[in-house]
């Protein structure tokens, strides 16, 4: 019997496109089934085999499109969400936190606030506790929270190791232009870069080589404003130092530091004039004299103490001539009316000599600005109004009163580029709520903000 010529098809799927894996054995390239031809009855016997998992090439086809159209989707969400977050990393002395979700309670637990790099917008920094629930302290974590107000938009969050619960946040722009925060009790010192919205240690290069600081600094707060550039220090050992930086001079004692920053003597060359505004008290010696804002200029060498006038001292009062040598007087002596005594205070103007005062205060000041608080009149039960006066004229730029019957402005305020950073307790309002006021140098309101609610979301 003649033989025919056919083509050898794979038994499974028909494709004539196979491989020879040893005589008269094919695996089909289509459908991957392996057969083979049995000579003795021209049989073709097949054998189905799926690959290392037994899976069928058409079944795991649609599995591995599937998973990938799955893994996709995971891809995509991670994006949106990633765009959506307001986080950012840094690389800061201080690491930034990784973003996690929130199953957290955040605490605000002190604010400060400066000008945003490169711009005249404000910056807001908050220190804020983070713990398992609203009243976790104990394994809080602390981290200072750089926020921009006018985009409502975290900027940075930079964990703050060693903070404490009691630390409460102190700040003080220096001679050198920079914003430098500390805690009191705490033994750091950070400063503020603006153009990376960070902190940094700087404790390190403030102290270091000092031999008095060489036991180790236990404590640390900054010196009153009044006083200067400084730190009032405890070390390691129990000794306490005033130390300014800038300069890095040290002083034993609270004397030797307040004789550095008084008179005319220890003025060093190339000293420089400081412009400062104060309120005077009322006067003993002469109960006439009005109550006043003044504006005054202090000789001073930057970066060195500096000892200017409390409120209290600033106040008209007979000086009076006495003998030089010791002893008890009694008799009429020669005196002088003054109202500043420190003779670094080389000139004052009353900014405002047709105004009455009643218990005003100023609440901030710059060489340029100049915020104050006060009663309209006489009554003590009045509503404190807020303003800011016009440094060269005297006039009123601006007048701010809560729109709430009973409230109180906290205690720290904040000059920026373009106008006031400051808070009050609205204690009238049905929540009572904390409020926290951005103001232009108009005196338009750019930001009304309930700082009780601010990271709630």
């Amino acid at each position: 019997m003649a033989k025919q010529i056919k083509a050898l098809k794979c038994p499974q799927c028909g494709s004539v496109k196979k491989q020879n894996v040893k005589e008269d054995h094919y695996i089909c390239n289509h459908c991957g089934t392996e057969y083979f031809l049995d000579n003795d009855d021209i049989n073709v016997n097949i054998r189905h085999q799926y690959g290392d998992n037994g899976l069928d090439p058409k079944v795991k086809r649609v599995i591995i499109l599937g998973l990938a159209g799955f893994l996709l989707l995971l891809f995509f969400a991670s994006i949106i969400r990633n765009c959506g977050s307001s986080n950012s990393t840094s690389t800061a002395v201080y690491s930034a936190i990784s973003t996690k979700e929130k199953s957290y309670v955040e605490r605000i637990k002190g604010h400060l606030a400066f000008t945003a790099y490169n711009s005249s917008n404000p910056m807001l920094l908050f220190i804020i506790a983070r713990g398992k629930d609203s009243f976790d302290r104990e394994n809080a974590e602390y981290f200072a929270r750089f926020y921009d107000p006018l985009k409502e938009k975290i900027v940075n969050d930079i964990l703050l190791p060693g903070w404490k619960e009691d630390f409460y946040i102190q700040s003080r722009t220096f001679a050198d232009s920079v914003l430098y925060i500390c805690a009191d009790k705490s033994n750091k010192v950070l400063k503020v870069d603006p153009a990376k919205n960070e902190v940094v240690d700087v404790t390190e290069a403030f102290f270091a080589g000092v031999p008095e600081f060489s036991s180790g600094i236990a404590t640390l707060k900054f010196t009153q404003e009044v006083e200067g550039d400084g730190f009032r220090i405890m070390t390691n050992d129990g000794k306490e130092y005033y130390y300014y930086p800038l300069v890095r001079k040290i002083y034993k004692d609270h004397s030797e530091r307040r004789n550095a920053g008084i008179g005319m003597s220890s003025l060093l060359p190339g000293a420089k004039s400081l412009i400062r505004y104060a309120i005077s008290e009322k006067s003993r010696d002469y109960p006439d004299e009005k109550i006043q804002l003044l504006k005054y200029w202090y000789q001073h060498n930057p970066g060195y103490p500096i000892m200017l006038p409390y409120s209290y001292q600033v106040v008209w009062e007979k000086v009076y001539n006495y003998p030089k040598k010791s002893g008890v007087y009694y008799g009429s002596f020669p005196y002088i009316k003054k109202l500043f005594k420190e003779p670094r205070i080389n000139k004052f103007v009353d900014l405002t000599p047709d105004r009455l005062y009643f218990d005003a205060k100023i609440e901030y000041q710059d060489s340029v600005n100049v915020y104050i608080s006060g009663l309209p009149n006489a009554n003590p039960e009045g509503n404190r109004y807020l303003q800011k006066i016009d440094t060269e004229t005297g006039k009123i730029v601006w007048n701010y009163t809560p729109a709430s019957d009973s409230y109180s402005f906290d205690t720290d305020m904040y000059g920026y580029a373009g106008g006031l950073v400051f808070a009050y307790y609205d204690r009238a309002s049905t929540a009572r709520t904390n409020r926290l006021i951005i103001m232009g140098n108009d005196g338009t309101i750019v930001k009304d903000i309930n700082k009780d609610e601010l990271f709630k979301k």
